[in-house]
C-alpha cells in the first residue's frame, strides 16, 4: 500500500476552499471537525484534496500550530485509504482542529480513523442516493 501524500492532494485553490465552506457538509469527531464537499471530477486523474486548519486564536505560538498540523497530516496520510473510490466524483475536505489543548498523536490518529470511517459511510450513502446518469 502506498502511503505517499503528493502535492496534488493538497487543497490550495481559494475558490475551491470558498465553495467547500459555502456548500460543504460537516461533522465533528472531537478534537477534529471535518468539512467536506463531493463534486464531479474536472479531470479523470483528479484526487481527493484536503487542507488542515489549526486556529491562531487558540494556539498563539506557531510552533504549536505546526506541531498539531503535522500530526493531523500524518494521521490522514496513513489512513486516507479508508475513503472509498467514487468513480466520476471526488471530494474536497478541510480538517479543523477544534480542541483548546494539544492532544497526543495516538488520540489524534484514533479520531482521524473515526472521522474517515464516518466520512466513508456518508460517501457511500450519498453515492447510493444519486441516480445513475446515462
Amino acid at each position: 500500500m502506498m502511503y505517499r501524500l503528493p502535492k496534488e492532494e493538497k487543497l490550495c485553490s481559494r475558490t475551491k476552499i470558498e465553495q467547500l465552506f459555502a456548500d460543504g457538509q460537516s461533522f465533528a469527531q472531537y478534537p477534529l471537525r471535518i468539512v467536506y464537499r463531493i463534486h464531479p471530477k474536472n479531470t479523470p486523474e483528479e484526487r481527493p484534496q484536503f487542507f488542515i486548519s489549526v486556529p491562531k486564536r487558540k494556539f498563539k505560538r506557531a510552533v504549536k500550530r505546526v506541531w498539531l498540523r503535522r500530526r493531523i497530516r500524518e494521521a490522514y496520510r496513513l489512513h486516507k485509504h479508508i475513503i472509498p473510490d467514487m468513480g466520476d466524483k471526488t471530494i474536497d475536505m478541510a480538517f479543523l482542529y477544534i480542541a483548546a489543548d494539544m492532544q497526543d498523536y495516538a488520540h489524534i490518529e484514533q479520531r482521524m480513523i473515526d472521522t474517515l470511517n464516518k466520512l466513508a459511510h456518508n460517501i457511500n450513502k450519498e453515492i447510493e442516493n444519486t441516480p445513475c446518469q446515462q
